[in-house]
């Protein structure tokens, strides 16, 4: 009994002794090499397990016992920090990368994380990637930069868009990605006027979804690749998300920033066509074979006799293409206090385009200001304001500017001697040359696309705690459009020549008004080893846009300004409201035990306006892991390996992409002078049962970072799976369904399914880094593999027309097959012996003569073998979708000296060159071709590979293999070379950073293709219609010089 309380004493007194020593509290905030705080640091006392970790300001309280001597402070990629203590009660570290890239701190949607933390697909680019490339629109500047992102620039009018697919094709319905700045959704989209009217395709996008934003106002862009990282974005997500951050003003003295630069650009290739001479030569080289074919009559021009005292004659491309300008003035204000921070910028951006008649100019302002109200209230106000007008050349179209500059005689001039547009000419009695002149097409159509934009956010945060804050926070995007197509009469005063005809009046304005209200609670703590960031949200957002349209036709006057309530022979009205609203209830969960396991989960419940009261709910959760092996205790001892983590996710994100209208049936007035007045039949069948379309994917992931961490490599491989596709019903013609203006509209429906499976890589090589010169090479690779795989019948099919009502299939996506696939004949070469003639010349529908099927006409092959060839025959001729797509950027660095090499590829995609269909069809004397009708077939060269001339059908004419071609290119994108001014120089300027550069871009192409461009993209972002060359707009070659000033 003695001993136990003797024991007893010990032990008490040992804990009194213990709890005896002195404690005191020590605390401070840890940052980074540049300053920026670093959450989630973990921080103990030397030789004592358990700890803390700093919160998602950096700072951390620690209690220290009298015994304590020393904190360690450690985080994954950074190399760990031991400091004394020495009595102090603050202490406040920087803490020295040991991986700079895992450090990055990426966006991941209502909120942030460190890349060392993610579990799931996201891809970055900083603001060096952005700045100062000549591109009126952010999303080109993704091109070739991240894995898994194909970026397809759809032409070089100033201000056009791009092709954004991230990880394939999604949906049947639009595939552009959702753009968020700084929280704003973006989703009016493209703004597009209706100008099939005027000889351009129907739709023709005018302007980026971004071009209302300057590029040298960006921070970074995060794309959320796989769906464990969308799924918080639920029903907006489906072809994935790309959040862009702007840029804040910091603590500290005042700063001004001048950023400028100016360019000149150009038409980098020219297609070979005949000049004068050629086309004396061609046009003489006719006259016997249209006489001896019975069928007409052609006489040689004495002007033609001896083409060799002729010129050159017209070139028609000289005529339409030019030497265009580029212009950007960007100036910035930031700075401010301790609780007060600011940043200004106004922007001028000004593009004119190497098509005559093209332009794009854009003045933009942007204002943020952040305040600290109270320790614990933060507060802050966004605007961007723009203005961009856009002077549109219509160019796709075989009516449009381009084609019909290609193929206009050389022996028409561009005016007459009166100065007049001329549009013909008259040799020996012949006409030469198009009515349509395409220099007066270019300059007398005015179209034009005016945009005014206003979007940003005002945000309330209050901070209960160091690790719980809810943030309060109204988004707001209102657009203005104002379109317009005006085509005025054009006639040549002197010879009575009609060069315009008729004339014609299109007006479109529409206004569209989005606003979101969010409320999200973010816990961001940890427990030792343990760290937890969760949110939980709601969000309640509401779009409405409305439009009208009207047109006229044969205009009595020629003024645009007095032609909109004129009279005219032919009009139309139309227009429309399009509500849309959303209420949305969010969470995620991330949770990291030791740095070394991490978990996430989210889940977003989306009710749309869109979809009947039965359909109006959707779910969509998501959970990844992740396992940084290199964390192990068995990984320590690795040589080769410095860091791993494998990484797994899974998650369902939706698309409400369709109208609520779509819900309703709604009628069209058919305009009627029956007895007992107009009637009305349906236009649009509703569908109250239509529901979400569903995007599943799976996804598995590694990070590796390898040779003394020389070398970071990631690789991700998906599997990305749509079902429940929003898309519109195929049913018989019996139905009353067409293509005509007043026919019945397909109704919506879920049906279909379609699957996308592919590996993303992407490279960081850090070359050399010694005596003031580094080399790092970037390089990205990505490849997909589109199926569809259902649609809401067997025998149904996506179909793509030339143009509208078009009777020419181009494309035709079947089950089983990629989407946007070409839909042709197959050919067999050419007739070349009488022997083939008459074992399959009757097979292609004509007589076997020289009006019919004749020696050097195209030989199709009979598919189905019923010894005819028809539509039956038809099947898929090419694939537009690439193999794979590539970037290779090497960026060099010494001292104050910087050069920087970016490549861009794309590999296997095909291309219908619809552009050498006309040029090369040879089916009008009058019309001038490429100067590879020369080698024709004829009765003295029956080894060519080109046709003979043929006049009498269309056979040779038809949509075939012979015009598809491979797209594959390797594109010098851009080469950089820069200057850092010496500080001892600039500061007598009051300068403190400057830097000069000159810059090419699309400096050269390596590629099999004929056309101008092989980067085609798809028209007006329509999948139907994807690498089909009808006239296209090519990207210009673009070389300008700059400079960077800050004050």
């Amino acid at each position: 009994m003695k001993k136990l309380l003797f024991f007893c004493f010990l032990f008490l007194s040992s804990i009194w002794s213990t709890l005896a020593q002195e404690q005191r509290t020590v605390s401070g905030k840890v940052t980074d090499e540049s300053g920026e705080a670093l959450p989630g640091v973990t921080v103990r006392v030397k030789d004592v397990q358990s700890g803390t970790a700093t919160n998602v300001k950096g700072e951390y309280a620690i209690k220290v016992a009298s015994s304590g001597k020393t904190l360690v402070f450690s985080s994954v990629g950074y190399k760990p920090t031991e400091v004394a203590i020495n009595g102090r009660s603050t202490i406040n570290i920087s803490m020295i990368a040991d991986n700079k890239n895992l450090q990055e701190v990426v966006v991941i949607g209502y909120g942030t994380a460190k890349k060392n933390e993610v579990t799931s697909s996201i891809a970055s680019i900083g603001e060096k990637d952005i700045k100062n490339l000549p591109v009126p629109g952010v999303d080109q500047a993704l091109q070739g930069k991240v894995a898994g992102v194909t970026v397809t620039s759809n032409g070089g009018q100033p201000g056009g868009g791009v092709s954004v697919r991230v990880r394939g094709i999604t949906s049947v319905n639009g595939n552009e990605p959702l753009y968020v700045i700084d929280g704003v959704p973006i989703l009016s989209g493209r703004s597009s006027i209706s100008q099939d009217q005027l000889g351009g395709m129907a739709g023709q996008s005018v302007q980026s979804p971004l071009a209302a934003l300057n590029s040298n106002d960006i921070v970074s862009i995060d794309i959320l690749k796989d769906a464990s990282a969308q799924a918080i974005y639920g029903a907006l997500a489906a072809n994935g998300v790309v959040l862009i951050t702007t840029k804040k003003g910091k603590s500290g003295e005042g700063k001004i920033s001048y950023d400028v630069y100016y360019g000149m650009q150009e038409v980098p290739r020219r297609l070979k066509l005949m000049d004068l001479q050629q086309y004396a030569n061609y046009f003489n080289s006719l006259v016997p074979e249209i006489r001896n074919s019975g069928a007409g009559n052609l006489d040689t021009l004495g002007e033609f006799k001896n083409p060799k005292v002729l010129g050159r004659g017209t070139d028609w491309q000289d005529a339409i293409f030019q030497r265009g300008y580029i212009r950007n003035h960007q100036l910035a204000f930031s700075g401010g206090s301790d609780k007060t921070t600011y940043y200004f910028s106004l922007n001028n951006f000004e593009q004119t385009g190497t098509v005559i008649g093209s332009k794009f100019e854009r003045f933009a302002l942007r204002a943020s200001i952040d305040q600290q109200v109270k320790s614990w209230l933060k507060a802050g106000v966004s605007v961007n304001l723009s203005r961009s007008n856009q002077r549109i050349t219509l160019t796709d179209g075989s009516d449009a500017v381009i084609s019909v500059g290609l193929y206009n005689s050389p022996a028409s001039p561009v005016r007459g001697f009166d100065g007049q547009y001329a549009s013909v000419v008259s040799i020996g009695g012949s006409t030469f040359g198009n009515p349509n002149n395409p220099v007066a097409l270019a300059e007398m159509r005015n179209v034009t696309a005016i945009q005014t934009k206003a979007f940003g956010n005002i945000f309330a945060e209050l901070n209960f705690t160091n690790y719980l804050n809810l943030r309060n926070e109204l988004n707001y995007d209102f657009t203005m459009s104002q379109n317009s197509a005006f085509q005025p009469y054009v006639r040549n005063d002197n010879t009575g020549l009609i060069i315009l005809s008729p004339s014609k009046l299109v007006e479109d304005r529409g206004t569209s008004l989005y606003w979101s209200l969010k409320n999200y609670l973010t816990f961001n703590k940890g427990f030792g080893k343990h760290w937890v960031n969760a949110v939980v949200g709601h969000e309640v957002s509401e779009s409405n846009y409305d439009q009208v349209s009207a047109s006229r036709q044969n205009l009595t006057l020629n003024l645009q300004s007095l032609n909109a309530g004129e009279g005219g022979t032919t009009q139309s009205i139309s227009g429309g409201k399009y509500p849309w609203a959303m209420e949305s209830y969010f969470g995620r969960v991330n949770y990291t035990y030791n740095n070394r396991y991490s978990i996430s989960a989210s889940l977003r419940r989306d009710g749309s306006a869109s979809f009947g009261p039965n359909k109006r709910y959707g779910y969509f959760p998501a959970a990844s892991v992740g396992w940084t092996v290199s964390e192990e205790t068995f990984a320590k001892k690795w040589d080769l390996i410095s860091y791993l983590k494998l990484r797994a996710g899974v998650g369902a994100v939706g698309n409400s992409g369709v109208g609520g209208n779509n819900l309703y049936t709604t009628n069209i007035r058919l305009f009627s002078t029956a007895p007992y007045g107009a009637g009305g039949i349906p236009q649009n069948v509703g569908n109250p049962n239509l529901a979400w379309e569903s995007v599943v994917t799976y996804n598995g992931g590694v990070d590796l970072s390898m040779l003394n961490k020389r070398v970071d490599v990631t690789l991700d491989v998906y599997k990305k799976v749509s079902t429940n596709m929003l898309l519109q019903t195929q049913l018989p013609v019996s139905s009353g369904l067409g293509t005509a203006w007043n026919d019945i509209n397909s109704p919506w429906t879920n049906a279909g399914k379609m699957t996308n499976t592919g590996i993303d890589i992407g490279v960081t090589t850090y070359n050399i880094q010694k005596n003031g010169f580094s080399w790092k090479t970037n390089f990205v690779f990505s490849h997909y593999n589109n199926i569809l795989n259902e649609l809401n019948d067997a025998s149904a099919s996506i179909r793509g027309y030339k143009e509208y009502g078009d009777a020419v299939l181009v494309t035709n996506t079947m089950v089983g097959q990629p989407v946007g696939t070409f839909y042709g004949y197959v050919t067999d070469g050419l007739f070349r012996t009488m022997e083939d003639l008459n074992k399959d010349g009757a097979k292609q529908g004509l007589d076997v003569k020289p009006t019919g099927t004749w020696l050097g006409d195209v030989r199709y092959k009979d598919l189905n073998g019923d010894g005819v060839i028809d539509s039956k025959d038809v099947t898929i001729i090419g694939n537009p979708n690439p193999d794979f797509t590539y970037g290779i950027t090497n960026t060099f660095n010494y001292k104050g000296f910087d050069l920087s090499i970016f490549l861009n590829g794309s590999q296997g995609g095909q291309i219908l060159n619809y552009t050498r269909r006309l040029t090369e069809g040879m089916t009008n004397p009058y019309w001038n071709q490429l100067s590879t009708v020369l080698d024709r077939y004829t009765s003295t060269n029956t080894n060519a590979t080109l046709p003979r001339y043929n006049q009498w059908h269309n056979n040779n004419f038809r949509v075939s293999d012979r015009f598809v071609e491979d797209g594959s290119f390797l594109r010098i994108q851009n080469v950089s070379f820069g200057y850092n001014l010496p500080k001892d120089l600039i500061k007598k300027a009051k300068l403190t950073n400057a830097r000069l550069y000159v810059s090419m871009q699309n400096l050269y192409t390596f590629t099999k293709y004929t056309g101008y461009d092989p980067e085609l993209g798809s028209f007006n972002n329509n999948i139907r219609y994807m690498n089909v060359d009808d006239g296209h707009y090519p990207n210009p070659r673009t070389f300008t010089i700059g400079g960077n000033f800050e004050f």
